[in-house]
């Protein structure tokens, strides 16, 4: 079995040119997924995080002479959580979309890399027991949901390591909605943000300014650092002027924008919600984007996308399609609430730049030396 630091060393680099999505082969032969699933029945595992629909761990390999000590350093384990009512994640159908689909549109070298295995009923009660006892811990009552034997997912661990800090955001709409209303002075994400903040704030919860993604591909420096700043608030000047320029330097961002704007150029969410090239607007929507800032000045910085999950139309059409009409017909993208929820957002600073009005503070520091 090949290291796996070196399985994700491979997947990081470009596809070849020319390959499209029916060319592209499966990233571990049969024998070798074989392989990590028989390891993984021997191995120990670690809670670390888990969302709406998955569970991760960290992994420790078994003490075996013929099982190089710190085989799973730098993978992760991810697999689908089993809820009542719920249909479980297909990873199947996961990782299929991720390699035919995403790497394919958005470049694998920007993709976090991640193979298909499976787990074993052993593993998954083993699963099962630290992940109960980690929400013990946490608080967590009335969790209903289970991990169940079957396909799993190992993925490059993107976390933070004696020789990288790590950063993760959601670059969510990098461009304004295609159907918001004229006069908009929110973007769709700042919109949406505002009607969230709201409802927490009748509850009586302390709100912040959320951050505004159309800053990391705005024209001024300025504004881009603006924005860096309060992503990585605890990062030095030096490493948040590397992940400006690792951004800029990787199109990345771009990239995914182009894709979205692409896929979804006018009324695709009602017209169209069934076609591919909108799905995967959508995915792109709502992936998250890790970055790994290495400790060495002379080292490359590392920005990789993960959560690019196949979005199930028919489950989320009718969700989306009234979200829109919700942040429309109340008034959240012209900022028409009362009294007002401060968001920061792109296109009102851009607004007030044009005008010489007040900009929001969140810019002030660094355009006032522009």
């Amino acid at each position: 079995m090949r290291p796996l630091k070196d399985v994700w060393s491979e997947l990081s680099k470009p596809l070849p040119a020319g390959l499209g999505a029916g060319n592209v082969g499966p990233a571990v032969t049969p024998k070798e997924v074989y392989e990590l699933s028989y390891i993984l029945h021997r191995s120990e595992f670690t809670h670390l995080a888990e969302g709406r629909a998955n569970a991760v761990f960290r992994i420790k390999e078994p003490k075996d002479p013929a099982i190089p000590m710190g085989f799973f350093r730098g993978t992760l384990l991810r697999v689908p959580k089993a809820t009542p009512d719920v249909t479980p994640c297909d990873y199947e159908t996961l990782q299929d979309f991720q390699e035919k689909f995403v790497d394919v549109h958005v470049g694998r070298q920007h993709i976090v890399p991640q193979i298909l295995v499976r787990i074993s009923h052993l593993v998954a009660t083993a699963l099962n027991a630290k992940r109960e006892s980690a929400l013990r811990e946490k608080g967590v009552k009335g969790d209903q949901s289970i991990i169940q034997a079957g396909y799993a997912m190992l993925v490059e661990d993107m976390g933070p390591s004696p020789d990288y800090l790590a950063l993760e955001f959601k670059p969510k709409w990098l461009a304004q909605s295609p159907m918001a209303p004229k006069g908009a002075t929110r973007c769709r994400t700042c919109a949406r943000e505002a009607l969230r903040l709201d409802k927490l704030r009748r509850k009586g919860a302390k709100i912040s300014t959320p951050v505004c993604p159309l800053g990391l591909l705005h024209e001024n420096r300025a504004v881009v650092m603006s924005t860096i700043d309060r992503l990585a608030p605890k990062w030095s000047e030096r490493d948040r002027e590397r992940l400006a320029d690792a951004l800029r330097d990787s199109g990345v961002l771009e990239r995914l924008r182009d894709l979205q704007e692409e896929g979804d150029p006018g009324d695709a969410l009602f017209t169209r919600p069934s076609d591919a090239r909108f799905g995967l607007s959508m995915t792109l929507r709502d992936c998250s984007c890790f970055v790994r800032m290495p400790i060495r000045d002379d080292s490359p910085v590392i920005i990789k996308l993960a959560d690019v999950d196949k979005k199930n139309w028919q489950e989320k059409q009718s969700y989306w399609q009234n979200s829109h009409n919700d942040l429309v017909d109340d008034g959240w993208y012209r900022g028409e609430e009362n009294p007002p929820v401060e968001t920061a957002c792109v296109l009102r600073l851009d607004y007030c730049l044009e005008k010489g009005l007040e900009i929001p503070p969140e810019f002030r520091a660094r355009l006032r030396h522009c």
